[in-house]
């Protein structure tokens, strides 16, 4: 018999709420090490990286995963308990299915930030943002504690960009929230101005902008967890300052109308969701 997943009305209310969910043990652990044994494989075979060898991590942000992907290597992602996390946030028969899963997104530790700052993004590229166009899901292959290098999120900022869209009159970009944040809302001008290594004197720290509560958080969690973001938070890439990597897996599971424009803005050459690789 299937595993099945039932999201809850509280958990419903946080993701509304924050733009965040964070679901703890969403995957097996034998799940898990099979996704990551896989992932460690191919950073050896390609970049030399060895686990439990620090002084083979000589990229720090190694890419061109789309051979691993292709081989289904993390096909365990789409799971049972994932479809109905995805009913249950986009509504059944809404949404259509990834053609193959996952996109890795790996941090070796380094000494100092790679980054002057980090490249501050949304999940959006001119799709309107309601009825939820997209769920972006991040699951843990390693554990990712606290400065290790996890993504930065401001959770509410998604309800600003709700808002900047309806006063706006039509679906926006990235860029265009991006600014408008900075422009209206001290807090953003000071959060978007930090250098990568001053933004922890604004973690966790709650603030108020627009009439809506946000903020900035570290995606962190142990192997088997599941981070689901909605595509209008603002986020960007982090300094992973400790001793293992930060290892995550990625993806976009898109409403039928956003995967139709995914469709075309990739036939077209045109990017919908930019720099989603960073994150």
């Amino acid at each position: 018999m299937s595993a099945t997943f039932a999201l809850t009305a509280e958990q419903r209310a946080a993701f509304d709420r924050g733009g965040v969910l964070r679901l703890p043990g969403f995957y097996p652990l034998a799940d898990i090490e099979e996704m990551a044994a896989a992932l460690w494989s191919d950073l050896g075979r390609r970049f030399g990286a060895c686990r439990d060898q620090p002084e083979t991590w000589k990229v720090v942000s190694p890419a061109q995963f789309q051979a691993l992907k292709g081989s289904g290597a993390f096909k365990a992602l789409g799971s049972p308990e994932l479809f109905d996390l995805a009913d249950a946030l986009l509504g059944k028969g809404t949404w259509d299915a990834p053609r193959v899963w996952g996109f890795p997104l790996v941090t070796f530790p380094t000494a100092a930030p790679t980054l002057t700052r980090p490249p501050w993004h949304l999940d959006i590229g001119g799709e309107a943002l309601s009825p939820l166009p997209i769920l972006r899901v991040f699951t843990f292959l390693e554990p990712a504690p606290a400065n290790g290098g996890g993504t930065l999120m401001v959770a509410g900022s998604h309800l600003l960009a709700i808002d900047i869209e309806r006063a706006h009159g039509t679906p926006v970009r990235s860029a265009y929230v991006r600014d408008r944040l900075k422009a209206d809302h001290p807090y953003f001008a000071r959060l978007l101005s930090r250098r990568s290594e001053e933004l922890r004197k604004l973690m966790e720290v709650e603030a108020e902008a627009g009439g809506h509560f946000v903020r900035l958080e570290e995606m962190t969690g142990a192997p088997g967890d599941v981070i689901v973001m909605h595509p209008a938070i603002l986020h960007g890439t982090a300094h992973n300052a400790l001793g293992r990597p930060r290892m995550m897996l990625t993806e976009w599971i898109r409403r039928k109308v956003a995967a139709e424009a995914a469709a075309g803005a990739e036939a077209a050459k045109l990017p919908l969701t930019p720099a989603k690789a960073g994150a």
